[in-house]
């Protein structure tokens, strides 16, 4: 059996974007329409489909894909924020929004390893992690895989996206033995709750996980985190491990409370989100953090009609640890009450669909 995730992609303005190219383990899979929509057809039993949405001047973004939701989703791809060229022969020593990047003389080569003659291109966007917006536009769930190969949760304390190319787009890499230095910034409001080391991630695009390769360490001189890598490309994210708690919500209709099975359901933090799908009786389990306050949404189809959450549901996290393997314990994974849908009359409307 076979299932189709559709939606639509957007930009930063919440503009529809047409031709995006969606790929799938490296293979182009869908392209999206005029008016944004898109539609992928995956095999029913897939619970973890990750797919990149990409074009041209854009970030590309990753998301991670339940089969068996029916909810229509807003992808949001946000335009490359800074773009230079510059002498790959001499020092690059470049702040762009606040970060800084120090790339040194002649170590930068292209992939068959050989000098570059010509000029190289920087790419670089940052992403505020406490707008909901921007965390919308990062690639992936927040799900991290760490030094020791623990797959854990992730808060995160600063996503950015940096690419090297040479005249003709192709990327370029680090001679061995070369380092990039990085100062990123931490968002306003996370400075007071800045951990003193933070892990680097990368972005796994077949997988949709975040990949722990080394770490940065706050400097609070600069409000910053620094530090150095030998790789690049793609999304990078500096994050702690999450302490998690799993909580139960039931998703339900709102003029009569029936439960509303194969919904989505998102919980969004200041540092993270994470998401579900509901069982035959409308309820989810999802991992959060630890006593933090969270809201709550939900979207889904039934039938030939669409629904989606008019006002976020708000609810405080227990104050203890647990894990996914709890889920279905009243103890250890609450319930903590419902999300209420509503119909989506005529033409969906993107506000009433999730932007993940």
């Amino acid at each position: 059996m076979v299932s189709k995730i559709i939606g639509y992609v957007l930009d930063n303005n919440q503009r529809p974007v047409n031709k995006v190219k969606i790929s799938r383990k490296g293979k182009i899979v869908a392209e999206s329409e005029d008016d944004g929509f898109f539609s992928v057809t995956l095999a029913k039993t897939e619970c973890r489909a990750a797919l990149t949405f990409m074009k041209e001047g854009f970030v590309s973004n990753t998301k991670v894909f339940n089969s068996k939701s029916q909810s229509k989703r807003i992808i949001i791809i946000w335009p490359i924020a800074y773009q230079c060229k510059f002498n790959p022969s001499q020092e690059l020593d470049i702040v762009l929004g606040g970060s800084r990047i120090q790339v040194p003389a002649n170590a930068l080569v292209g992939i068959d390893g050989k000098k570059i003659k010509d000029s190289a291109i920087l790419q670089f966007t940052w992403f505020d992690v406490t707008k909901q917006f921007d965390r919308a536009a990062a690639s992936g769930d927040f799900t991290g895989k760490m030094l020791d190969g623990k797959i854990t949760r992730l808060n995160s304390y600063g996503i950015f996206d940096l690419g090297l190319f040479d005249q003709k787009g192709r990327s370029l890499k680090l001679q061995s033995g070369a380092v990039i230095d990085l100062s990123i910034p931490v968002p306003p409001k996370l400075i007071k709750q800045s951990p003193k080391s933070v892990g680097f991630f990368s972005f796994d695009t077949s997988s949709g996980i975040w990949v722990q390769s080394g770490n940065f360490n706050f400097i609070p001189r600069t409000l910053t985190y620094n530090g150095s890598i030998t790789r690049f490309g793609g999304s990078h994210n500096l994050d702690d491990p999450q302490d998690t708690t799993c909580v139960t919500i039931q998703v339900v209709r709102m003029w009569d409370n029936a439960p509303m099975p194969d919904f989505y359901v998102i919980a969004n933090g200041s540092q993270w989100y994470s998401w579900g799908t509901t069982d035959a009786n409308g309820f989810v389990c999802l991992l959060v953090q630890r006593n933090a306050i969270f809201t709550a949404e939900s979207s889904g189809s039934l039938g030939m009609s669409d629904y989606g959450t008019p006002e976020p549901a708000t609810f405080t996290a227990p104050d203890f640890s647990s894990g996914e393997i709890d889920c279905g314990n009243p103890v250890l994974c609450p319930f903590l009450g419902t999300v209420q849908v509503d119909l989506i009359v005529g033409r969906p409307h993107y506000g009433r669909l999730k932007y993940f």
